[in-house]
């Protein structure tokens, strides 16, 4: 890890059905880890619900993200169509918001947090950042941690099903992914590298 290197705070894999149910997580501070830590957890998994409601109920949520994501994204781009290759060849009415949410400092938050999540097929999968992070860095990894635990879990039952009785291959995706809680800053070139690397990693486990 590079000297004074960002970690984000924390990761979450949930249910849009149900503030109370989670997946799997990881956070990577003191305080992401303290007694508060449920009520944490459902607090930030209350707010991504609301906004995944408001989004699915204003009902135009499909374009906006359509024209953001073809607006500029010229060095992103391979990401996007990556990304929505991957989401049409899986299901043509495939089920997907996303949203970037600022938590104030209070009781739970020692300091501000930005909260960047994306729901596919009624799973959200939520970075807990730093103010300062990158949340294009952000939105883009996660971009490709759901493709890398699509690809890996399809094989098996669901990958709620999947994630919740195997956190250990999850932790070995992150580890490529985002090593040590940091965000990496990847070309399509890297991340074909690491997604070699993950495979490897993978078939070991299997």
């Amino acid at each position: 890890a590079a000297a004074g290197a960002v970690m984000v705070y924390g990761l979450m894999i949930h249910s849009v059905d149900s503030s109370q149910t989670l997946h799997f997580s990881i956070f990577y501070t003191p305080e992401g880890n303290d007694v508060n830590k449920k009520t944490r957890q459902q607090n930030i998994m209350r707010r991504i619900l609301e906004e995944h409601l408001f989004q699915t109920h204003s009902g135009d949520q499909h374009n906006l993200i359509k024209s953001k994501a073809s607006s500029g994204l010229d060095d992103a781009d391979w990401l996007f169509r990556f990304a929505s290759d991957s989401k049409s060849s899986a299901q043509p009415g495939i089920d997907y918001t996303e949203g970037i949410l600022r938590l104030q400092a209070s009781s739970l938050f020692e300091y501000p947090k930005l909260v960047v999540w994306k729901q596919v097929d009624k799973v959200v999968y939520t970075l807990v950042c730093e103010p300062l992070d990158n949340p294009l860095l952000a939105s883009n990894f996660l971009t490709l941690f759901v493709h890398e635990l699509n690809e890996h879990f399809r094989k098996g039952g669901g990958v709620v099903e999947e994630v919740a009785a195997r956190p250990d291959e999850v932790l070995a995706i992150l580890s490529f992914l985002l090593p040590g809680g940091q965000l990496l800053f990847a070309n399509f070139n890297m991340y074909k590298h690491l997604k070699s690397q993950i495979a490897q990693v993978l078939s070991q486990k299997a």
